[in-house]
Parts: C-alpha cells; structure tokens; sequence
C-alpha cells in the first residue's frame, strides 16, 4: 500500500512540469505566470524560485530582512518567464524576506525607497 501511494505522489509530482522540445521542462511558475498574463496583460507580478509572487499593497511600516535577490528582466508578450523576472518592476529592484520570517509566502520589495508587499500564488498542477 505505501509504494503505491508513494509512485501515485511521485506520478503527481512529474506532472507538474511540461514538456517542450523533448528534454527541456517549462516550470510550473512558469505556467501559471503565462496563465496570469493571458488573463490580465497588465498584471504586476515577478517570478522568483518558480513562485510567482502578486503586488498586494504599499506599506511603509516594515522592516527588510534577507535580501532575496533583485530584478533581473522585463516580461516581454510571447516570451519565456524567467527567475527574477518582472511584469512591472524596473530591473534593479530589490526583493527582501521579511525581517525575523522564514516563510516567504510574502516577500518585500524595495523600488525607489518605496516598500511594497508582494504575495506568492500557490502553484498546483495546471490542466
């Protein structure tokens, strides 16, 4: 009963990614960062570690913990989600864990001394 349950877990997990091109596998961030910009072009979110994270709102009370990484690329239409790419965010931008937080569920993000709350999508499988 347990190695059936643990190949069904395994099953599920290797569905989460989609082929292209043979070998070459699109990350579920990916997906669901293509999904979100099919439905809303204008939407402001970046993709960091295969999570997409989603602007949620400006606070100016909240103190910066570990520097997660900054901006790296600009979403062009048509093309491929990248780590550290954004929809809206000027490259250079600085994303931030919340100070004494391990969880990253909600990151900070540090534009022109701005702070922003950003929140991160669950990623499930995609149909």
């Amino acid at each position: 009963m347990k190695y059936i349950i643990l190949v069904f877990m395994i099953a599920i997990v290797a569905g989460c990614g989609e082929k292209i091109d043979g070998d070459q596998m699109t990350s579920t961030g990916d997906i669901l960062a293509n999904e979100m910009i099919q439905t809303d072009p204008s939407a402001d979110f970046f993709l960091l570690k295969d999570r997409v994270y989603v602007r949620k709102e400006e606070n100016k009370n909240m103190e910066l913990g570990e520097k997660l990484g900054t901006i790296q690329n600009i979403y062009i239409l048509e093309g491929e989600f990248k780590d550290l790419m954004s929809t809206q965010l000027p490259v250079g931008t600085e994303i931030y864990q919340f100070k004494n937080e391990k969880s990253v569920d909600q990151v900070i993000v540090k534009e022109n001394e701005k702070l922003m709350i950003y929140q991160s999508l669950s990623l499930g499988c995609s149909a």
